[in-house]
């Protein structure tokens, strides 16, 4: 059986992740898993990204409030920075990118459980009507008329059928991650004048928070951290230019809410030793990335915080937050 198979048949059973969590606890001696959460909304829609539901949400959000302490993430980094004891079984709640469905879906849960959470923002577009760059990309690729996409490196791709599209938009999205920035933009530009799609005046702002909805849930428990301006690959881009998505970022959410921000998440999960520099040089105290697979221990570094990526599966969400997809992933390589 193919190893997703096992663990998600082993992860029905709980009685056995308990086992698993309690043992592993006792060799590791702490259990910590940062969640990486982007949205959290009920109808998907055939173009934008795969949400969690709001009902799995609160599920996850209930479960981990029965079986793990919840921290925030600026208490975490408190533990690691002062070297003392991770917390046995625990998880830190994270958001990234800043979609409205995080207030209209996800806070009233966070808030109902009282659970800390941090949101990262990439400030250029909360407030404003701009979709996000992968989005724009999403919603043209299915709303366009032809059967057969050519665009230079992104390829030759059929347009047929929406499986085809949601194929082509994965593979599309995907290249388009891995180009220098310029040259990214560049062909996103050229994809609008070939496709003639247009995108609504106003479906960026149902989308995308305002910073009144951030100012809100900021008087709550949730924290707001930076995610740069523009969400760029910031290894695709001179320095320079991803300084400026840095620091530009903090400056905002600072401004707007009149609280300091210390923590930063790295679009697409992408540094370098020379990013982890300026970050630490510019005030943060942590920064996040991601790996489906990685729990915290008290040695990691903090501007390297590994994050595991929610999935609706919650089965296998349990499993990857005790640590038991990741060990079996070690074993079966």
């Amino acid at each position: 059986m193919e190893m997703k198979g096992v663990t998600a048949s082993i992860a029905n059973h709980s009685g056995f992740l308990d086992a698993y969590a309690f043992l592993r606890r006792k060799l590791t001696k702490s259990q910590v898993a940062i969640l990486a959460y982007h949205r959290v909304y009920p109808n998907k829609d055939n173009w934008s990204l795969e949400p969690t539901s709001p009902r799995t949400f609160e599920q996850q959000m209930e479960y981990f409030c029965r079986r793990y302490e919840i921290l925030s993430l600026d208490k975490l980094v408190q533990y690691i920075h002062h070297g003392k004891s991770l917390p046995e079984k625990a998880v830190v709640i994270t958001i990234d990118d800043g979609y409205k469905d995080s207030y209209l879906c996800a806070y009233p849960i966070l808030k109902k459980n009282r659970i800390p959470a941090t949101i990262f923002l990439v400030t250029g577009h909360i407030g404003t009507a701009n979709l996000f760059w992968w989005d724009r990309v999403s919603y043209v690729i299915h709303h366009i008329s032809v059967e057969q996409l050519s665009l230079d490196e992104l390829g030759s791709h059929s347009l047929w059928s929406e499986p085809d599209k949601s194929r082509a938009n994965l593979i599309v999205t995907e290249r388009l991650k891995k180009l220098p920035e310029e040259r990214k933009n560049l062909l996103i530009d050229k994809l609008f004048q070939l496709s003639g799609v247009e995108i609504p005046v106003d479906l960026g702002r149902e989308l995308i928070l305002s910073w009144d909805e951030v100012k809100e849930m900021s008087n709550g428990d949730i924290s707001f951290g930076a995610h740069s301006v523009t969400h760029p690959i910031l290894t695709n881009m001179p320095l320079e230019q991803a300084k400026y998505e840095i620091i530009q970022s903090k400056k905002d959410i600072e401004e707007k809410l009149g609280q300091r921000v210390t923590a930063f998440s790295y679009p697409n999960g992408d540094f370098n030793a020379e990013l982890v520099s300026f970050i630490k040089e510019t005030g943060f105290t942590c920064a996040v990335s991601i790996s489906p697979n990685k729990l915290i221990s008290p040695k990691d570094r903090l501007y390297g915080l590994s994050r595991i990526a929610a999935i609706e599966n919650s089965n296998k969400f349990k499993g990857m937050s005790c640590g038991l997809w990741g060990d079996l992933k070690s074993i079966l390589r």
